[in-house]
């Protein structure tokens, strides 16, 4: 089973030396020798000073599409395209004139022609072996499209993760200063109510409120969607969170917040989209009496009903009149709309009490 391209190269080549110290026996080298060359996992073309292809394995007619007969004995130009191939015979005349081997993965750009007219991305490593007058160039070739279908959706990641990034500079940086100065002049304005007593100034200013809160819950939801592409929409523990640390500037200290239970997983989004303005209600209203030094703010989640809870230690919220109808109101439509109440009353020990209750899903 001898070839004619194994005895151009002499029985002295490396490779044949390797398979005869593999073999045990001479006898058996080129039977063997053939087979590991049959068996490679990448192309393998042996092509003459001319550019003729002399020898080519099964690997490397898959790759092209060939069948083995159908590449020995034509140029090796047949394998790239046709605007390539004049500039690839100057080059392959400069490699005869000067050969040397050449590793895979030269960091090349070089494209295969399958017999059906598709390029492909592959890697060649070159290396000469002379015969006589004569020099042969054995190519391996390896198709690297997976390869680079890789690294391509690796570069678009990339790219993507700096764009989410700045996505994440952009939330940050509305949550951190615009909504904090946003909250900080709507309860200033809350507070500035109590000494007002014209009830056109108080609708006016209420009207401004309620204006700033529909601001906030924009922007709030402008973040949410720009954190979207990273991670879910953060969860009500992180909204009751940023809404404590937001009151604590007007109200001069950072309210204490409690939770119980599976409030992240088990609440739904209608129960937290009106949760979070009602408990916005609330720290505004105890802004309002100014007077508190202390607020705990408790959110739970047992059996089927969520509940908000405000306490704070001050003199006393007003229920009804001009002063607080609105803000109160809005809280209790909140909870109605979703089948739950609200109660406003006074603590145990002072202060005022604000237990917003809804279920998880609407009864029936």
């Amino acid at each position: 089973m001898s070839r004619p391209w194994a005895t151009a190269f002499g029985t002295t080549s490396s490779l044949v030396e390797a398979v005869e110290h593999v073999a045990g026996h001479h006898e058996l080298t080129d039977e063997l020798l053939i087979s590991v060359i049959d068996a490679a996992p990448d192309g393998m073309v042996v092509v003459d000073d001319e550019g003729t292809i002399q020898f080519a394995n099964p690997m490397a007619a898959q790759l092209f599409g060939y069948p083995v007969h159908e590449l020995v004995g034509r140029p090796i130009e047949i394998l790239i395209h046709e605007s390539l191939r004049l500039g690839h015979v100057t080059d392959r005349e400069g490699y005869t004139s000067h050969p040397r081997t050449r590793a895979m993965g030269s960091g090349l750009d070089l494209r295969g022609l399958r017999r059906s007219g598709e390029e492909f991305p592959i890697e060649i490593a070159l290396s000469p072996v002379s015969s006589g007058t004569r020099t042969f160039v054995i190519a391996i070739v390896r198709d690297v499209s997976e390869r680079r279908t890789i690294a391509d959706e690796l570069m678009r990641a990339h790219e993507q993760l700096a764009l989410v990034d700045d996505r994440e500079r952009i939330a940050r940086d509305l949550h951190d200063t615009v909504i904090q100065r946003l909250f900080a002049v709507g309860l200033s304005l809350q507070g500035a109510i109590g000494g007002v007593s014209e009830p056109k100034t108080v609708d006016r200013l209420e009207s401004a409120i309620d204006e700033i809160d529909g601001t906030i819950r924009d922007i709030r939801t402008s973040i949410f969607s720009l954190h979207a592409r990273r991670m879910p929409t953060a969860g009500l523990r992180d909204d009751v969170l940023g809404t404590a640390r937001e009151s604590g500037r007007a109200l001069g200290f950072e309210p204490h917040v409690r939770f119980d239970g599976p409030v992240d997983s088990a609440t739904p989004d209608t129960v937290r989209q009106q949760l979070v303005p009602t408990l916005r209600e609330a720290l505004s209203n105890v802004v309002k009496h100014a007077s508190a030094s202390h607020v705990t703010i408790s959110v739970s989640l047992i059996g089927n009903e969520v509940t908000l809870q405000v306490v704070d230690d001050g003199i006393g919220m007003q229920t009804g009149g001009a002063h607080g109808g609105r803000g109160l109101g809005n809280m209790t439509e909140r909870a109605l709309d979703l089948g739950g109440h609200c109660e406003i009353g006074p603590g145990d020990r002072g202060g005022t009490v604000v237990e917003w209750q809804v279920p998880l899903k609407p009864r029936p």
